[in-house]
């Protein structure tokens, strides 16, 4: 388990750790969406993690070239359905 706060909603939350950030985010009930199903094909759970984000697994290619494509990306930007939590907490806010 892990501690995952959300600056959007200003709340936190213990939710397992080996999952990714959206489907954590759907579990508790957070308002983040995907059109693509998570497979990392839209941008649609784009996140920002400003705090944690050396516990959350690797960014891959898939999601990398994702975040290449798209406006408005910054160094704390991640895909939720491509960011597998750890063990350490986490911080999250919605971008869109």
């Amino acid at each position: 388990m892990t501690t995952l706060t959300v600056l959007s909603s200003g709340k936190s939350y213990e939710v397992a750790s080996g999952i990714s950030l959206l489907k954590a985010l759907q579990s508790v009930g957070e308002p983040i969406f995907s059109k693509c199903g998570g497979e990392g094909k839209c941008d649609a759970c784009h996140i920002t993690v400003p705090v944690g984000r050396k516990s959350l697994s690797r960014i891959q290619p898939l999601e990398n070239q994702k975040l290449d494509a798209m406006v408005g990306v910054s160094s704390a930007s991640r895909l939720a359905c491509q960011a597998i939590l750890g063990e350490d907490a986490v911080t999250v806010e919605f971008v869109k």
